[in-house]
């Protein structure tokens, strides 16, 4: 009776684990996103970066009160260690018009929240989301995706709207 509930089991979560997206399907998302904002934790910083279309939002922004004055300054992939200029974005119309300014075109969102955002001091998940929820909320007509990293590697995906 054992083993048969066992194997009863072992089958329904093969079966749940094919319904979720595949490895393929999170990078496919996850490359049709016009922007991804990734929460990880920064040491030693608190300025987040833009590269290429990643912007990495530094997690202690998202556990203040109040994400601004937000710090941002853009990098070049090829040439990362070179500085460029700061900006400083004080509300969510002006981080929609710099992220805007980036990609033109912005519609598909995409939230990574890093392992490591785990790690800064009142860290939370669904508040981070929520936060970022309302501030893309704005944007008419788009689509925004979570997504979690463990090891530099996108794990899941789950259509927020």
């Amino acid at each position: 009776m054992k083993k048969l509930a066992l194997a009863l089991l072992s089958v329904m979560s093969l079966a749940l684990m094919a319904c979720g997206p595949s490895k393929l399907d999170i990078q496919e998302k996850s490359v049709m996103s016009d922007v991804l904002i990734e929460v990880r934790q920064v040491l030693n910083d608190s300025i987040s970066l833009y590269v290429g279309n990643v912007f990495y939002l530094n997690s202690k922004q998202i556990v203040a009160d109040d994400m601004y004055p937000l710090y941002a300054s853009v990098r070049d992939p090829a040439e990362f260690e070179k500085l460029t200029a700061t900006d400083e974005i004080n509300s969510d119309e002006e981080f929609l018009n710099y992220l805007r300014r980036k990609a033109p075109d912005l519609m598909n969102v995409g939230i990574v929240i890093g392992e490591t955002a785990y790690n800064e001091v009142g860290f939370e998940e669904k508040a981070a989301v929520e936060k970022l929820t309302k501030i893309f909320q704005k944007i008419q007509g788009g689509s925004l995706t979570l997504f979690h990293e463990k090891d530099s590697q996108l794990t899941d995906m789950k259509k927020i709207y």
